[in-house]
């Protein structure tokens, strides 16, 4: 039985230009081409998409995924049961974000007072006094207050879009490495990330340098960067790096 990518887009509620850009970059071939031309999918293949789609939820990008399911050993039914583990843990995780967002709209209706931990549920006290600590080294106390009062006046759902737009950046820049860390693109998205910044302070160019440092320096945020691109660390410091010199070089 095989199936047209109309067919497969229509099944895995992915667009037919995802399905072209995955085939273009060998992420996922057709199981044939018919004489006109058109792509043909199989059952193989419906399975092969369905492991890139659990991938890409776990925040997985491309091209790791496509080292990932291409090796030779790769083992579908293992993957679904390490799937299957990590969707359990992500319900768990949904959980305690739900009983988050009941308690921000207690906070809003007056009902009850916050603290700016509740803004990290699902992380430890020890996690988050250990990431505040590192900050108040790194940026001082007062600006390390100033980011907190700011979170707490743009409440959670501000918070969760300004975190998903931060996130959105850092996958852009990834899947636009192949241009280099000087590229016009890239310095655009570098730009755009110093801007989001501002939702949490005003660094000064020496504070936006240390940043992008620390993201491939610190083992936590290595570590964030790398389940995106195994590489995003080191190039992100580099067109960071770049981004500023060429700031100043233009005063």
């Amino acid at each position: 039985m095989n199936y047209t990518v109309k067919d497969l887009s229509r099944f895995a509620g992915v667009s037919v230009r995802t399905l072209h850009y995955y085939d273009e970059k060998g992420l996922l071939k057709p199981a044939y081409y018919d004489l006109n031309g058109y792509r043909r999918y199989g059952e193989e293949q419906l399975i092969k998409l369905q492991q890139i789609m659990f991938y890409r939820e776990l925040g997985l990008g491309l091209a790791e995924i496509g080292r990932i399911i291409s090796r030779p050993d790769f083992d579908i039914l293992q993957a679904l049961k390490s799937h299957r583990l990590l969707l359990e843990k992500k319900v768990e995780r949904t959980n305690e974000l739900i009983n988050t967002v009941i308690k921000t709209i207690k906070y809003l209706e007056g009902e009850i007072s916050m603290d700016i931990k509740d803004y990290y549920q699902g992380f430890s006290d020890e996690q988050i006094e250990k990431y505040r600590n590192e900050a108040r080294q790194r940026w001082g106390e007062e600006a390390v207050g100033e980011s907190e009062n700011r979170v707490l006046k743009m409440g959670k759902d501000k918070f969760d879009a300004v975190q998903a737009e931060g996130g959105a950046i850092f996958q852009s820049v990834a899947d636009n490495m192949s241009k280099g860390h000087d590229s016009p693109e890239v310095q655009a998205l570098i730009g755009k990330w110093r801007n989001w910044l501002e939702n949490f302070h005003h660094y000064s160019r020496d504070a936006v340098l240390g940043l992008g440092q620390a993201y491939s320096q610190h083992p936590d945020f290595a570590a964030f960067f790398r389940k995106i691109n195994p590489e995003l660390p080191e190039f992100f410091t580099l067109a960071v790096t770049y981004y500023i010199e060429n700031s100043r070089q233009a005063d």
